[in-house]
């Protein structure tokens, strides 16, 4: 062998080290980082009083992965308002983009609140995490197997549901809820909301006058104004509210027994916190589910009377009636006609 050849493969076998060694090195010091990352948060949570407990977080996964294994965190937030036990988390990501995580916490999770427990047993919880300047840019929650356990008893259970939350989303486009990257052409934007749960089975001790099965809600909106966290969630509403904060929904659906709903339109809060707004909605399955109304004492006869002759009046060709729906003192109309009575939102 000549001496060219052997200087060659002496220069690749150097670089070869170099380049081992140089990534080796940033290997640990992005795994050191994300390390001291946690700690930060900790600490910074700490101080604006939380009582966070994550043990001792593990960072594995050398040479391909950043993987992070924590064992049963707790966190409660200032004041102890409320508390998450949470089974084991792993969060890993790539090396050459720390900032898009996947994390899995399948399990049971307990919030406890100074209502109660609500349990949530979790077949699959996985989701998308895309980490920004100023926190989480984006979140994509992925679930099934859902069981959930409210604090008087009460049980949900669902197939399936899809989460998502957006940064900076243009109001009026509709957000599907898988897609890579949303539209933002118009000037004002928001945080994007996206959800897609379905085969809802609502709990057995509310009788609900449409069936306890729910096939499927499905929301794209976007939350217009500033978003501020004030400590609990009521204040944080009359701060959101009195900011001039709006729903603006691109697409709400819901097939609930005899009901197929498909609408959209703009939401806020009233001065007692309420929601209000307005929509166009395309109806199926009016007459049926009026008749299960008042079977159950929803509704008064006046009430399905005057939704029977809307249906009938704004279908097309015998189908879907495309109807304005307004929601306004907690009763929802059917043009000028009151149709339903709400309860009253408790906030606290």
């Amino acid at each position: 062998m000549s001496i060219a050849p052997i200087r060659i493969i002496i220069a690749l076998v150097a670089t070869l080290l170099v380049a081992s060694g140089a990534y080796t090195a940033y290997w640990y010091s992005a795994a050191a980082e994300l390390r001291d990352g946690m700690d930060r948060w900790t600490q910074d949570r700490r101080i604006a009083g939380w009582n966070i407990d994550l043990g001792d977080p593990e960072v594995t996964g050398f040479p391909m992965r950043l993987e992070v294994f924590v064992q049963t965190p707790r966190i409660s937030g200032p004041g102890s308002r409320w508390r998450w036990d949470a089974p084991n988390i792993r969060a890993r990501a790539v090396p050459w983009s720390p900032r898009k995580i996947l994390v899995s916490a399948p399990g049971i999770h307990v919030v406890t609140l100074t209502v109660g427990d609500v349990w949530a047993e979790l077949g699959r919880a996985e989701a998308d995490i895309v980490v920004g300047k100023r926190g989480i840019k984006n979140f994509i929650g992925r679930f099934s197997g859902v069981r959930l356990r409210l604090p008087g008893g009460e049980k949900f259970v669902a197939d399936s549901a899809v989460i998502r939350l957006l940064e900076s989303v243009a109001a009026g486009p509709s957000i599907k809820v898988d897609a890579v990257s949303p539209g933002t052409d118009a000037s004002e934007t928001g945080l994007g909301l996206a959800l897609d749960v379905r085969k809802v089975v609502l709990p057995e001790e509310w009788r609900p006058s449409l069936g306890r099965d729910i096939d499927k809600i499905a929301m794209d909106a976007v939350i217009m104004g500033d978003v501020v966290p004030a400590g609990a969630l009521k204040p944080s509403l009359v701060l959101w509210r009195d900011g001039g904060g709006t729903l603006e929904v691109s697409a709400l659906a819901l097939d609930w027994g005899t009901l197929r709903l498909r609408t959209n339109g703009t939401f806020a809060l009233d001065e007692n916190l309420q929601p209000e707004g307005a929509m166009v909605a395309d109806i199926r399955g009016i007459d049926a589910t009026m008749e299960r109304l008042l079977a159950a004492g929803v509704i008064d006869s006046r009430a399905a009377f005057a939704a029977r002759i809307a249906s009938r009046a704004l279908s097309f060709s015998g189908g879907s009636a495309r109807v304005p729906l307004t929601l306004q003192k907690q009763r929802l109309y059917i043009g000028p006609a009151p149709i339903l009575r709400i309860k009253p939102i408790r906030w606290n």
